[in-house]
């Protein structure tokens, strides 16, 4: 058929996210490492990461 426009569809609708899963969207991206995305572990003044052994001082905060 010459000149057949289909209808148009309806958009799609994703499913929502699981709620309680943790992504650094859903926290504080300081409390991530920069370096490999582990999340930081909290020693006294410092925030250290475990993996890579990336720190942030309390004084880099500012």
């Amino acid at each position: 058929m010459a000149g057949f426009v289909p209808p148009p569809q309806p958009p799609s609708v994703s499913p929502d996210p699981e709620p309680d899963r943790t992504t650094p969207d859903d926290e504080n991206a300081m409390l991530f490492c920069p370096v490999c995305s582990t999340r930081l572990q909290n020693q006294k003044c410092k925030l250290f990461c475990a993996l890579c052994g990336y720190y942030l001082s309390c004084a880099d905060y500012y």
